[in-house]
């Protein structure tokens, strides 16, 4: 996604929504949302959470570190 300048736009800061706000509008969120599917995710301390999307798994190692895995997830005991 390509940013604005400001400037160019003629827009003081207090004018443009944060991110918090941005989130509400179009229903976002910075929660990493747990959907079902065939996934699993491993974070650094061996807490593993199982039968979760890509999506979900995806997210909670860009959030926390850790691992994911799908389908065949025998090393992660699901």
């Amino acid at each position: 996604m390509k940013k604005l300048n400001l400037e160019k736009l003629k827009l003081a800061a207090e004018d443009v929504l944060q991110r918090s706000q941005l989130s509400t509008i179009y229903g976002g969120s910075d929660q990493c949302i747990p959907v079902s599917g065939t996934c699993a995710y491993k974070d650094t301390s061996d807490y593993t959470v199982c039968n979760i999307s890509r999506a979900t798994a995806e997210c909670y190692v860009n959030k926390y570190g850790g691992n994911w895995c799908c389908t065949n997830c025998s090393n992660y005991d699901c």
